[in-house]
C-alpha cells in the first residue's frame, strides 16, 4: 500500500508521495480535514474511522459537493483507491457511499455496492423529511426526489435470468442523473453506453431505458453465441466474451422548452467525457471495446464530447439524430472512424440538421445503419423495420441487431439498407 501525506505551503495543500517533500502528518480527526480539497481530502478521509468519516460527511456536506463537482482526474482516483487496504475501502463505502459511488476511477463493482447503500439511505431520509413539517416548496421538492429514487430502485430489479444490474451513478437533485450497468464493466470485453435525448428524465424513463439496455445486452449475447456456433462449425475454438451495457441518463436531458439550445448538450458532453475517462482508468491495461449508442438529442451530446479529443471510443452509433456543430466523422475520436448513422422513415429528427451538420448525410463520412428491415447475415432470420423516432431499439429489429453487431466488433456483418 502506498503512503501519502499532506504537504502544506502558504498557498496550497497537496497530496505527495512520502519522501519527496517535508511531511506534515494528518491528525486523523475530522477537524484536520476541513480545509482540504481534491486528492488531499481523499487521502485524509481514508485515514479516518467509520464514525469520523460519517461525522465529516454530516458536518461538512459542502466539501463533498465540491469534491464531486470538481473531482480529481480519474487516473488519480484509481491510484488512490488502489493504494487503500480492504478495511479503508470498506469504511469509505459504509460511511461515505455517495462519494465512493459517484467518483469516476473507482471500480464499478464497489461503486455499485456504495450506491445501493446510498439509494436506500436517501429513500429513508426523504421519507422521514416528508413525515415532518415542511414548507410547500420543500415538500414538492422532497416528493419529486422520492419519485426519482423509487424509479431508480424499480429499474434495478433484475429481469428473470437477466444480467446483474448495478447503480453506478446517482444524483437525485434537480432533474436527477443516474446510470445502471447491466453486466460487469470491470471485466466485460464489450461495454456500451446508451445516451438518451429529450424527455428521457430519470423520473420518467430510467425503468424503460434500463430495459432498453437489457434488450441490447440480450441481442449482443445472441450475436456472440451465433458467432461462436459458426466458429465451432468451422473448427475454430469457442470464445467466451463478457458484455456490459449501461443505461446512462448521466445528464439532465432537455424538455420541449429547452431542447432548442445546446447548453444541456455541452453539460452532457462534460459528464459523458468523465464517465468514459472513468472506465478507461478503471480498466488500466485491460481495455474493453467501448461503444456509445446515442439517440436523438443524445447524439448531439455524444458528438460534442467525441470531438474534444480528451477520450476515444471504439464505435459510435447515432439514431434519430438532429445533428450537431461537428462537421464530419473524421473530426470524431472514434477508432477507425467506426461511426454509424440510422435514419428511420417517419422520424422527423433525421435529415433536419437542426443543430448543425447532418451526420446521416453522405458527405459526413459515417456508415449507413440499416433500420428498414432485413435478414440476419449469420442465421438468415428476418429482422423487422423501425418506424418513427422511438423504435430503433425494438427487439427483433434490424436496427437493434446492427447495434449489437457493432458493439461486439462484428461491424463487417452490419446491414446498411441496400440488401
Amino acid at each position: 500500500m502506498h503512503e501519502y501525506a499532506v504537504v502544506s505551503s502558504d498557498t496550497d495543500l497537496g497530496l505527495q508521495p512520502v519522501g519527496l517533500e517535508p511531511v506534515v502528518s494528518i491528525d486523523g480527526d475530522v477537524n484536520s480535514l476541513r480545509f482540504l480539497r481534491g486528492s488531499s481530502l481523499l487521502a485524509g478521509l481514508a485515514r479516518l474511522s467509520v464514525a469520523d468519516i460519517s461525522s465529516f460527511v454530516l458536518d461538512f456536506p459542502e466539501q463533498l459537493d465540491s469534491l464531486l463537482a470538481v473531482p480529481p482526474a480519474a487516473t488519480e482516483v484509481t491510484g488512490w483507491w488502489t493504494s487503500l487496504g480492504g478495511t479503508e475501502r470498506s469504511s469509505l463505502i459504509a460511511a461515505a457511499p455517495r462519494l465512493v459511488g459517484n467518483l469516476e476511477g473507482i471500480p464499478f463493482r464497489e461503486r455499485g455496492r456504495a450506491n445501493a447503500r446510498y439509494l436506500n439511505e436517501s429513500i429513508t431520509d426523504t421519507q422521514q423529511r416528508l413525515a415532518g413539517t415542511l414548507s410547500d416548496d420543500d415538500r414538492t421538492s422532497a416528493t419529486h426526489e422520492l419519485v426519482i429514487l423509487d424509479q431508480v430502485r424499480t429499474a434495478l430489479r433484475q429481469a428473470d435470468a437477466g444480467p446483474r444490474r448495478s447503480l453506478i451513478l446517482l444524483d437525485s437533485t434537480g432533474g436527477g442523473r443516474a446510470a445502471i450497468a447491466l453486466g460487469n464493466p470491470d471485466t466485460a470485453d464489450y461495454v456500451g453506453f446508451l445516451v438518451p435525448g429529450m424527455n428521457y428524465t430519470v423520473e420518467a424513463e430510467i425503468v424503460h431505458w434500463t430495459d432498453t439496455a437489457n434488450a441490447l445486452y440480450r441481442e449482443q449475447e445472441k450475436v456472440l453465441a451465433e458467432r461462436a456456433a459458426q466458429g465451432a462449425a468451422q473448427g475454430a475454438g469457442q470464445v467466451h466474451a463478457g458484455i456490459a451495457t449501461v443505461a446512462w441518463i448521466g445528464y439532465e436531458v432537455p424538455d420541449l422548452f429547452s431542447v432548442g439550445g445546446l447548453d444541456k448538450a455541452i453539460v452532457g458532453a462534460d459528464f459523458l467525457e468523465k464517465s468514459s475517462l472513468g472506465i478507461r482508468s478503471d480498466r488500466g491495461a485491460h481495455q474493453p471495446f467501448i461503444s456509445v449508442y446515442a439517440h436523438s438529442y443524445g447524439s448531439t451530446v455524444a458528438l460534442t464530447a467525441l470531438a474534444r479529443g480528451s477520450f476515444d471510443v471504439d464505435a459510435l452509433v447515432l439514431v434519430g439524430s438532429p445533428g450537431s456543430q461537428i462537421q464530419s466523422a473524421a473530426s470524431l475520436h472514434v477508432t477507425g472512424e467506426n461511426v454509424w448513422v440510422g435514419k428511420a422513415d417517419w422520424d422527423p429528427a433525421v435529415n433536419s440538421a437542426f443543430f448543425g451538420s447532418d451526420p446521416g448525410a453522405e458527405s459526413y463520412g459515417a456508415h449507413p445503419l440499416g433500420v428498414g428491415g432485413s435478414t440476419d447475415r449469420i442465421t438468415g432470420a428476418s429482422l423487422t423495420a423501425s418506424l418513427g423516432h422511438n423504435a430503433y431499439f425494438e427487439p427483433g429489429s434490424e436496427s437493434l441487431h446492427n447495434m449489437a453487431l457493432i458493439g461486439t466488433d462484428n461491424a463487417d456483418l452490419v446491414t446498411n439498407g441496400s440488401e
